[in-house]
């Protein structure tokens, strides 16, 4: 899957900096076009799975109530958010720092034949290092790496709180990494597209005397329009 990934994003830069060869854009700071501040909006398709496990804690006066996970599904999300950072070029090398913040949401519910317990993410914040090549004054490739934190949500057991309990509301982290380019389509417009993947920390839901213990993973594949403002 992950190969599939890639070749796409590939095909698609190729695809594009051929298409888009004629097109003249403004040079930043040192004669780039991606140097510089900048800032964006993203949408994204954003894929989500928890692997869960369970375990019973009789220790409240709260009976247990789930027997134990037969079965689990997955629900992917779009979504869309926005981004802002800075770029510096050294030649044809390229780094930068940016951050996003996204909603892009997704869910895993499990189920002991009964009783359902659903996990979902509501929003990410991301805080990326990317390291590229300049192709040309307009076309750009990339590697990135960075911070992810993201937020878990859960209503309880069959989507009914325990009396006096909130709502499960927990950011949990990850380190991320992906790829891609950017190519420049007009006077201080580029085009960006990308692939990131996310395996967050363990996250811990406790229901009464249920335990449940989640291993979350995500990957992303993102559309921006970047605005850089030299």
């Amino acid at each position: 899957m992950l190969t599939k990934h890639i070749k796409l994003l590939l095909s698609t830069a190729v695809i594009s900096f051929i298409s888009l060869s004629n097109i003249h854009a403004n040079a930043g700071i040192d004669a780039s076009p991606f140097e510089g501040l900048y800032a964006g909006v993203i949408t994204t398709k954003n894929t989500f799975s928890t692997t869960s496990s369970y375990l019973e804690v009789p220790v409240t006066d709260i009976p247990s109530v789930f027997s134990g996970i037969t079965n689990s599904a997955h629900k992917n999300g779009f979504g869309g958010g926005i981004l802002g950072g800075y770029g510096i070029n050294y030649g044809i090398l390229y780094t930068g720092i940016e951050a996003a913040f996204m909603i892009d949401k997704g869910n895993t519910i499990i189920s002991d034949g009964t009783n359902t317990l659903k996990i979902s993410k509501s929003n990410t914040l991301d805080v990326n290092l990317r390291v590229g090549l300049t192709l040309s004054n307009k076309a750009m490739v990339f590697g990135l790496i960075g911070y992810s934190g993201a937020v878990l949500k859960s209503k309880g057991l069959n989507q009914i709180l325990i009396a006096n309990d909130r709502e499960y509301n927990k950011r949990i982290t990850s380190y991320k990494f992906g790829a891609g380019f950017e190519i420049a389509v007009m006077e201080n417009i580029a085009f960006r597209l990308e692939y990131t993947r996310s395996k967050y920390a363990n996250a811990s839901l406790i229901y009464g005397s249920d335990q449940f213990i989640f291993k979350p993973k995500t990957s992303r594949i993102m559309a921006s329009f970047i605005l850089h403002m030299y």
